[in-house]
């Protein structure tokens, strides 16, 4: 996780940031603005940290369990069990954007190559896997 600083803002500051942060992810219009835009705002890790939040929601939508999702995308059990948390407390939220990315053509493709992906650490953690 990143590190947020230790010297907080009040909380009406941090409310505002985060409604601006907000807006401006709301009116970019297309994936490559979107793309530039992440680019500018965080590092490379900070976009896998979430572009994995992402996925453990979709995998946990898929019903795979905290151990399946923790060996695809090398998280702690901990760290997809506290996702799993956040999704239940959350998953209609959540679900939003996932139904967005449901809608475009790819997310199929996608969504196979995750589970499949799933299928095969899972073989490969219990030794059935041949090389």
């Amino acid at each position: 996780m990143p590190q947020v600083s230790k010297i907080r803002l009040d909380k009406k500051t941090e409310e505002e940031l985060i409604k601006k942060l907000e807006m401006a992810l709301a009116k970019i219009g297309s994936t490559q603005e979107m793309s530039s835009f992440l680019d500018s705002l965080l590092t490379k890790n900070e976009k896998i940290m979430v572009a994995k939040r992402l996925v453990v929601a979709i995998l946990i939508q898929e019903n795979y369990t905290d151990s399946q999702i923790s060996r695809v995308l090398n998280l702690t059990r901990i760290t997809v069990a506290k996702a799993r948390l956040f999704y239940e407390l959350r998953s209609g939220d959540l679900k939003i954007g996932i139904k967005k990315l449901e809608a475009e053509q790819n997310f199929e493709e996608f969504k196979k190559m995750l589970i499949a992906l799933a299928n095969y650490s899972i073989r490969a953690a219990g030794g059935y896997v041949k090389l």
